[in-house]
């Protein structure tokens, strides 16, 4: 009986841990919150995927990275690794190297080691890579509060830190497996590939969230789901793209072998409320029961733009096939700045801003702001385009109320939808954004404003008025403002509740 009463509390215990990620995570703003993690890898193509997704991201928090034995040798893995590393320029996360299994190599290992990435992923000298336990000990140790342990592979680092220090349990939050467990009648080939180990990690008292999800449930990442993430254009993107361009993998996606399955573990983590677990009859176990299939794609692809669209609902284009994103198709002056503006601020600012310009019929400081101040209380309100009701404390005076093109392309809420309004009051740098039962008001910081109003009476003294020249600076100005600006800190911003 009292074994019994053990095992509902843990139960209870887990129950309420996914009640806070899956319910709480949510009502924070999500780009305020990261996930810190250490991930295990057998560097097969999905997790190569995945770990393009998780470095791209600005919520995984990576303090470390090891190979282990399986789709790819752990020293081919490490190579891999370390070239991924490289195109994210976060060289500086440690990685581990696992430990050689006398297992025979799955047949797939070939295309496994020769992933194909960008010319500029060169590989890093792995000569002083400690192992995978080492690494798992010391990064745990070393870090204040706990981490999330995600495996992607077999689970045999994971075993080795374990036996070598059991202590080690309090400083992990809970194992996020793509595998199955003790007693499924196929548990999955992550837990196959290394059983015994599988088996002791089961029965450590972890909290383990099980993600063992049959093929014919999972999304197909066949030609068609391909061609859209190719068609992003995102770095991100570009690298999921190359990783498919060798015959060999070419082939089996055009035969449509591939699933989306190691990529599942970080869109759970991205997007917890997508996923339901269920208790298992394993005490700490929770295994996956449901999950909402019909939004994996979308979330997929938003897990490949850049980092900064991440909380944002993408723009969908009604005329255009692709949102132009090539420097070629830009003037000489703002052609140099399309892939550093995208890379820093994200392709749906870019998108705001440039329809902007179009609208605003010229290359102006208040408008792009406007557009910024837009993009940026979508993303704290975590509302989707054409959601909101803007009301402009800009007024109906330029300068300032060229904010008001801005406002509207950003948000979607144009005059002509009713869904944005000027306000009486006297004119002011803010706007206030309303979604749902949350009201945010956003104005620009005073120190941007000092500098904005500086830089447009020079610009008036020095040319003598509004003029052509005037207009000529003021353009070479504002590119230098849309890249320069950070949207996250050129705003104050007031939260409050409605009733």
């Amino acid at each position: 009986m009292e074994k019994l009463i053990d095992m509902t509390k843990k139960h209870l215990a887990i129950l309420l841990a996914i009640l806070c990620v899956t319910f709480s995570v949510p009502c924070l703003n999500a780009h305020d919150y990261q996930v810190s993690l250490i991930a295990d890898t057998d560097m097969a193509l999905d997790d190569a995927r995945t770990l393009i997704m998780l470095l791209n991201s600005d919520t995984a928090n990576i303090k470390l990275i090891v190979s282990s034995d399986g789709a790819a040798s752990p020293q081919a893995g490490v190579g891999n690794i370390s070239r991924l590393l490289n195109c994210f320029n976060k060289k500086d996360i440690p990685v581990g190297i696992g430990s050689v299994s006398d297992k025979p190599a799955p047949p797939w290992r070939t295309w496994s080691e020769n992933l194909t990435l960008p010319e500029s992923a060169s590989t890093a000298s792995e000569s002083h890579t400690m192992s995978a336990s080492e690494t798992i000990l010391k990064t745990l140790n070393a870090v204040d509060g706990e981490l999330i342990y995600l495996c992607l592979g077999p689970l045999t680092n994971l075993a080795d830190a374990l036996r070598s220090d059991p202590g080690i349990k309090k400083k992990i939050s809970s194992l996020v497996f793509f595998g199955g467990m003790p007693g499924d009648a196929d548990p999955g080939w992550n837990y196959k590939r290394d059983s015994e180990s599988a088996d002791f990690v089961f029965k450590s008292g972890l909290n383990i969230y099980s993600l063992h999800i049959p093929d014919e449930k999972l999304l197909l990442f066949d030609q068609k789901f391909f061609d859209r993430i190719t068609a992003m254009n995102t770095p991100a993107a570009r690298m999921v793209t190359a990783l498919h361009k060798s015959p060999a993998v070419s082939k089996l996606l055009s035969e449509g072998h591939f699933r989306v399955w190691d990529e599942m573990t970080a869109i759970y983590l991205h997007y917890p409320s997508l996923f339901k677990f269920a208790p298992a009859k394993i005490s700490g176990v929770m295994q996956i029961a449901d999950f909402k299939s019909d939004q994996i794609q979308e979330v997929y692809l938003r897990l490949l733009s850049p980092s900064s669209d991440a909380h944002l609902d993408a723009r969908e284009s009604v005329v255009l096939n692709h949102f132009p994103a090539d420097p070629s198709l830009f003037r000489d002056d703002v052609s140099p700045y399309v892939e550093k503006i995208i890379q820093r601020h994200g392709l749906e600012e870019w998108k705001a801003c440039v329809l902007t310009n179009e609208f605003h019929r010229h290359l102006g400081i208040y408008s792009i702001v406007g557009a910024k101040m837009g993009i940026r209380a979508r993303e704290i309100l975590e509302a989707p385009f054409d959601t909101l009701e803007v009301i402009s404390l800009a007024g109906d005076k330029p300068p300032l109320s060229c904010m008001n093109d801005g406002l509207q392309v950003s948000t979607g809420a144009s005059l002509g939808r009713g869904a944005i309004r000027l306000s009486d009051e006297k004119s002011q740098p803010a706007s206030i954004f309303n979604y749902k039962n949350q009201s945010l008001t956003l104005r620009i910081k005073s120190e941007i404003l000092e500098k904005i109003k500086s830089d447009i009476d020079t610009a008036v003294k020095t040319y003598g008025g509004m003029n052509a020249e005037y207009f000529e600076h003021i353009r070479k100005l504002s590119v230098r403002y849309w890249y320069e600006f950070d949207r996250k800190e050129i705003f104050e911003k007031v939260m409050t509740e409605k009733e």
